[in-house]
């Protein structure tokens, strides 16, 4: 799995967040409370390997500057 950068505003280590099925769908910081969601990732499909997704996430937080 890709290591997510830090938070940009608290320089905390920040997590997935997890929609109510339990779905990674961005990344939130435990410290302030920050929250992006990346609505270009692509659903979750029945059978399909979470692993994916969280990588697709984690290209996305990492490719940001700073």
């Amino acid at each position: 799995m890709i290591e997510l950068k830090t938070c940009p505003f608290c320089g905390c280590k920040v997590d997935y967040a997890y929609n109510l099925e339990l779905e990674p769908y961005g990344v939130h910081c435990p410290r302030c409370h920050m929250v992006v969601r990346f609505s270009r990732v692509k659903p979750i499909q029945k059978g399909e390997v979470y692993e994916r997704v969280m990588s697709d996430i984690a290209t996305k937080w990492n490719r940001r500057n700073g």
